[in-house]
């Protein structure tokens, strides 16, 4: 079919804020951008999710425009489909979009209607968690493993350069070949703090590699928290190469909790490794900066006096999560270093931190 239209696909990242969560605000702006592109507006309808997010479509006399918002991240996802093979009006559309919406960052992919849409490349796998200016991509040597469990997207594959790697929804966690580099970034801020070990906490780390690592400095007890029991698993068959045989050491205990429902102050660990996303806004409906203060709020008071607690934040290129990451956990730590740690496969410096339980 010969082509019958220009489409514009577009993410747009840390947008502002407000507007997300304003159906008034956002048929405006749609309706505003239409009319002076010159384009016939027919008709905007809307509708308000629970508790936040909205989709807005625009039924226009070439087509469509169609925004769909998630204020708790930021984020919006924009689809401009006009029925002209000149694509400078889609083009004015989304200009106008992103001066209204003014994100910080954006991906935009252009499509000619009527001719034949590569969907999926199946040879590669594209980390697209970052906004920071670029993508990564990984080859697919082997599928080794890939199911959607109740929680998210578990894919295992086997690449050329770094061996078998983990994702999750897309986000690599953790590959074969420099999986050493990450977990004692998070473990060794424990050793070296000259502190018992008596009970250690992990929370996520699914994978098992921090808990591999942490098991060689001989904890009296090691307790890994993990809501997803297939991707611990999936990691079991197809990643012992990382975790090796730590899930089957006596010292180790296995709990599929949410850590939210797990911590409740009652614990009282020598110190806890977050192996936990900073960027929990796939799963949670409020801002992630308030989630994560509850969370580090539960942390303290599972920590003893004196205790430690270390963290993985972010890729060296975020600063906003970095200092986000500082304010919570000077409100409730005291001793708050971050160290960076180049990981190859991360193909950049990857942000850690550690801090002390001050409180007596």
């Amino acid at each position: 079919m010969k082509p019958t239209g220009t489409q514009f696909i577009a993410e747009f990242f840390n947008c502002t804020k407000d507007i997300l969560n304003d159906q008034d605000a956002l048929e405006q702006i749609l309706s505003t951008g239409i009319t002076q592109c010159g384009v016939g507006l027919i008709s905007i309808n809307s509708h308000c999710y629970d508790p936040i997010g909205i989709t807005s479509i625009a039924v226009i006399s070439e087509s469509h425009v169609a925004i769909h918002t998630y204020p708790e991240a930021r984020h919006a996802s924009i689809d401009i489909f006009t029925c002209s093979r000149d694509s400078e009006v889609s083009f004015r559309i989304l200009e106008f979009l992103k001066d209204r919406l003014d994100p910080g960052t954006t991906r935009i992919a252009e499509i000619s209607r009527g001719n034949p849409i590569e969907i999926n490349n199946k040879n590669w796998i594209t980390d697209d968690t970052g906004s920071h200016g670029f993508d990564i991509r990984y080859h697919i040597e082997e599928e080794l493993f890939t199911r959607t469990s109740t929680y998210q997207d578990i894919r295992i594959i086997k690449n050329e350069s770094f061996g078998r790697m983990l994702f999750l929804d897309n986000d690599l966690q953790i590959a074969e070949h420099d999986s050493f580099l990450y977990n004692r970034s998070m473990v060794e801020p424990l050793a070296s703090a000259g502190i018992p070990l008596n009970h250690v906490a992990i929370l996520g780390g699914g994978d098992g590699g921090v808990l591999y690592e942490l098991l060689k400095h001989d904890p009296g007890k090691a307790t890994l928290i993990d809501i997803d029991e297939e991707v611990i698993n999936a990691c079991r068959t197809y990643l012992s190469c990382v975790c090796h045989d730590a899930f089957d050491d006596e010292r180790s205990t296995v709990i599929y909790s949410d850590v939210f429902r797990f911590l409740d102050g009652s614990h009282q660990f020598d110190a806890v490794i977050y192996d936990l996303t900073m960027h929990p806004e796939a799963f949670i409906e409020m801002d992630r900066e308030e989630y994560l203060d509850d969370l580090f709020s539960k942390i303290r008071n599972d920590v003893k006096p004196g205790g430690v607690v270390t963290a993985q934040c972010c890729s060296e290129h975020d600063m906003e999560t970095r200092a986000m990451t500082e304010r919570l956990l000077n409100k409730f730590f005291t001793d708050v270093h971050f160290h960076k740690t180049f990981i190859p496969s991360y193909c950049t410096s990857w942000t850690f931190v550690s801090a002390v339980n001050g409180k007596s």
